[in-house]
C-alpha cells in the first residue's frame, strides 16, 4: 500500500477542514431532506469513523472528541482534535485479516477482519459522510469544487464542466 490508511485518514480530515472553513455559520444546521442529518452531523461522523477505524488497528478503545454542540466552532474543534489524536498514534503498518473488528452498523452487530472492516466499512462511511457536508453545502451555494474534496484536483475560477443554460 502506498498510503497508510493513518495518512489516508489525515488527508481527508484536513480536506474536511478546509470544506467546513468555507461553510456559513447559518448553514450547519441544513440537510439535503428532513429525514437526513444535519451538513454539522454528518462532519461530526465523518470525523468519528476516522477514530472509529483507527483505533481498533491500534487495539484501543474507540476514543472521540464529539461534544455537544454542532455548530461551525464545535465541528472544527472535534477536526482538529481527532487529527492531533491521530499525529500522536503509532502508525499502523498491515491489515491482520485473522483478527476481527467489531462494531454497529446502524442497529447491525458487525464482525469483519480488519481488511474488511477497513475498506468495507469504515472507509465508505467516512467518504458518504464527506461526501454530504460537501453535498449540502453545495446546496447552499457555498463555492466548493473538487479540489476542496479531494487535494488533488485544479480548476481555473468559474470553471464547470456542466454548460449553464
Amino acid at each position: 500500500m502506498d498510503i497508510s490508511i493513518k495518512s489516508l485518514f489525515q488527508h481527508y480530515l484536513k480536506q474536511l477542514e478546509i470544506i467546513v472553513t468555507k461553510i456559513p455559520q447559518d448553514d450547519f444546521s441544513a440537510s439535503l431532506t428532513d429525514d437526513m442529518f444535519s451538513l454539522a452531523m454528518n462532519a461530526k461522523i465523518a470525523t468519528n469513523f476516522a477514530l472509529r477505524g483507527y483505533c481498533p488497528l491500534l487495539g484501543l478503545d474507540v476514543v472521540s472528541f464529539d461534544s455537544e454542540g454542532v455548530d461551525k466552532t464545535a465541528v472544527l474543534e472535534q477536526i482538529s482534535k481527532t487529527l492531533n489524536y491521530l499525529d500522536e498514534s503509532r502508525e499502523v503498518n498491515n491489515l491482520n485479516s485473522q483478527i476481527t473488528v467489531t462494531d454497529k452498523a446502524g442497529f447491525a452487530e458487525i464482525n469483519l477482519s480488519q481488511p474488511a472492516f477497513i475498506h468495507q466499512y469504515i472507509l465508505p462511511n467516512f467518504y458518504f459522510h464527506i461526501s454530504m457536508v460537501y453535498a449540502i453545502a453545495k446546496s447552499k451555494g457555498v463555492v466548493l469544487s473538487k479540489a476542496d474534496f479531494d487535494g488533488l484536483h485544479s480548476y481555473p475560477s468559474g470553471f464547470s464542466f456542466v454548460q449553464q443554460p
